[in-house]
């Protein structure tokens, strides 16, 4: 099984390649060269991806970022 840190490398690597790779994307990617199901990758994912992943979300508006909003990736990872 993989550790966090592994994920977590595996992941920065292929943002460093580049070639227009989102987050989501290599995280993707990294759950199918591991054989990890992408809803299992919730617990592999350390806080500087998550911050990473919010951002990426709040640019491309998948989430609301308003002071009213009650639903936010955050609260996602908070179990």
């Amino acid at each position: 099984m993989i550790t966090r840190k592994e994920f977590s490398e595996q992941v920065e690597k292929l943002l460093v390649k580049g070639r227009g790779a989102d987050v989501m994307s290599a995280i993707v990617k990294v759950c199918e060269l591991n054989n990890i199901e992408p809803e299992s990758a919730k617990r592999l994912l350390t806080q500087p991806l998550k911050d990473k992943l919010e951002a990426e979300a709040a640019g491309l508006n998948l989430i609301n970022r308003g002071n009213n909003s009650k639903g936010s990736i955050t609260s996602f990872f908070s179990d």
